[in-house]
C-alpha cells in the first residue's frame, strides 16, 4: 500500500490547491483541519509517510503537531508552511523534527518536489528498519560464522562516536544520495571492525545486494589481485579457465577490505586507480569492466605512519579514508564486558543443547578487571572454550573461563613473577630460581599471544 500524504491546514483553499497537485502527481491524499483531526487520521487508511502543516491553526498549533508525529511515527517526515518573514519559526520547526518548511507564497513545483523527497526518505526508514530486522535474524541463524557473532550494538559511552557516524551514515543513505562514501574502520585485532562493516553496509542503500569479504593479509600481491579482479583463462600458469574477481561478485552492494596496510603497494596504486575511474580489467583482460561497488577497509596498523615511511599511498590513504571510524579496544568498554559475555554464552550452550546458568561473582569480577587483549574476539573464544566443556549444573566459575589468577587482580603481570623470585627464600641458587622465572615468563607470554590471537597459531 502507498504512503498517503497528509495535508493540515485550516484554509480550505490551500487544502483544495495542495491536493489537487499532489494528486495530479499520482500521491494519495487525506486533509485535515486541525491537528486533533491530522492524529486521527494516522489511526485509519494506510500508513502515512508525509505530513504537510501549516503552523498557525485553532487548537494545537503545527509545532505541537510536528513534534507529535515524530515521536509517534518517526517514519513519517513533516513539511511546515511558514508566512512570508517567519524565519525564526521555519528554524524552530525544523528543531521540532520537521524535514522542511515553505514559505508563503511558494511555487507548487518546489512544495511538489519536497513531498516526493520526504515520501521517498520514508520509505528507505521503513525499509532500512525491516531490513535490520531480517539480517539480526540471519546473524542469529549463522551462528557458525565469527564475524556474525562479534556484533554486538555497544551502548558503552566510548563507542558513542562509533554509533553516531552508523547513524549518520544511514541518515545520508535514506536522503537518496548517487553516491556513498568509502569508509576507513581502525582499531586492534578482535574489537569487531567487521560488525561495524556489516551494520554500516545494512544500513546503505546497498544493504539488499551482495556483502563480500577479503582479508588482504592471507594472499599474495599475484593471488589477491586475481582474487579482487579475477582473470581471464591463460592469463598465467595455473588459470585454465575464466574467473570472475570479488569487484564483480559485489557489484551493487559492498566489498570489505580487511587487513589493507598489508596490500602490496603496486596493487595498491591499481586499487586505487579502480576507485578512481570505477572499473577495471581482469588480469590478462583487455575490455573494462564497470566496478559498481561501494569499498569498506579496515586495519589494525597505524595507516598515517605507513604513508610518513611509504609503505601506503597516501592517495589511496585519502581515498579510502572518506569516512574513518575507530572502534575502540574492549579494555575501554568495559561496560560492555559482560552483557557481551552473556549474550556470547546463551548463543553457545544453546548450539551445544545446553542450559546457560550464568556467571559466578567471582567470575563476573575476574572478567571485569581482566584487560581482554585479544578483545571481543578473545572473549566470545574463552566462552565458547566454557560452553564446550562445561555442563548445565551451575554458574561458570573463573576456573572454567581459564582466567589465571594473575589477570584475575588486574595486576601488570609482575605479580607471578615475584612470586616465583620470592620462592627462592629456601635457598635456592640464582641459575635454578632464574631459570624457573624464565619458564613462567615464557609460559605466561605464549598463553597471552594465543589469547590475544584467538588461539590462532
Amino acid at each position: 500500500m502507498k504512503p498517503r500524504v497528509l495535508i493540515v491546514d485550516d484554509e480550505d483553499t490551500i487544502r483544495k490547491q495542495l491536493k489537487s497537485r499532489l494528486e495530479r502527481d499520482g500521491h494519495e491524499v487525506t486533509i485535515a483541519t486541525q491537528a486533533d483531526e491530522a492524529e486521527k487520521a494516522f489511526s485509519s487508511g494506510g500508513p502515512i509517510g508525509c505530513v504537510v502543516t501549516d503552523l498557525k491553526m485553532p487548537g494545537k498549533d503545527g509545532f505541537a503537531l510536528t513534534k507529535w508525529v515524530r515521536e509517534t511515527h518517526p517514519s513519517a517526515r513533516v513539511i511546515v508552511i511558514t508566512g512570508h518573514g517567519e524565519k525564526d519559526a521555519a528554524v524552530q520547526a525544523l528543531r521540532c523534527g520537521a524535514s522542511d518548511y515553505l514559505e508563503k507564497p511558494f511555487d507548487l513545483e518546489e512544495f511538489s518536489h519536497s513531498v516526493s523527497r520526504c515520501l521517498r526518505e520514508a520509505q528507505l526508514e521503513r525499509e532500512n528498519r525491516d531490513l535490520v530486522g531480517r539480517l539480526e535474524a540471519r546473524v542469529e541463524r549463522l551462528e557458525g560464522k565469527s564475524e556474525d557473532k562479534l556484533w554486538y550494538v555497544s551502548k558503552s559511552p566510548s563507542m558513542a562516536k562509533v554509533n553516531e557516524w552508523l547513524t549518520i551514515l544511514r541518515r545520508e543513505a535514506m536522503r537518496g544520495e548517487a553516491t556513498e562514501p568509502a569508509v576507513l574502520i581502525t582499531g586492534e585485532s578482535g574489537t569487531g571492525k567487521e560488525g561495524v562493516a556489516r551494520m554500516i553496509h545494512a544500513g546503505s542503500r546497498r544493504g539488499k545486494s551482495p556483502w563480500v569479504a577479503v582479508n588482504c593479509a592471507n594472499f599474495s600481491e599475484q593471488l589477491l589481485e586475481s582474487e579482487l579482479f579475477g582473470h581471464e583463462k591463460g592469463a598465467f600458469t595455473g588459470a585454465t579457465s575464466t574467473k570472475r574477481g570479488l569487484f564483480e561478485v559485489a557489484r551493487g552492494g559492498t566489498l570489505f577490505l580487511d587487513e589493507i596496510a598489508e596490500m602490496d603497494v603496486k596493487l595498491q596504486a591499481k586499487l586505487l586507480r579502480v576507485l578512481q575511474e570505477k572499473s577495471f580489467r581482469r588480469v590478462g583482460g583487455v575490455s573494462d569492466i564497470e566496478a559498481d561497488v561501494r569499498v569498506v577497509a579496515a586495519t589494525n596498523a597505524d595507516l598515517e605512519s605507513k604513508v610518513f615511511d611509504a609503505s601506503f599511498r597516501a592517495d589511496l590513504y585519502h581515498r579510502l579514508n572518506g569516512v574513518m571510524v575507530t572502534v575502540p579496544p574492549l579494555r575501554e568498554r568495559t561496560g560492555d564486558v559482560m552483557s557481551m559475555a552473556v549474550q556470547f554464552a546463551e548463543r553457545a550452550f544453546r548450539s551445544r543443547g545446553k542450559t546457560f546458568s550464568g556467571f559466578s561473582p567471582e567470575a563476573e569480577e575476574a572478567m571485569s578487571h581482566y584487560g581482554w587483549p585479544g578483545n571481543v574476539r578473545e572473549l566470545l573464544n574463552v566462552v565458547e572454550r566454557a560452553a564446550l566443556v562445561c555442563d548445565s549444573s551451575g554458574p561458570l566459575t573463573p576456573e572454567n573461563l581459564s582466567i589465571s589468577q594473575q589477570t584475575r587482580s588486574g595486576g601488570n603481570g609482575r605479580g607471578s613473577h615475584l612470586s616465583v623470585i620470592d620462592g627462592g627464600a629456601d635457598g635456592a641458587s640464582f641459575m635454578k630460581m632464574k631459570k624457573k622465572w624464565l619458564s613462567s615468563f615464557e609460559r605466561e607470554y605464549i598463553a597471552s599471544t594465543l589469547n590475544r590471537y584467538g588461539g590462532n597459531v
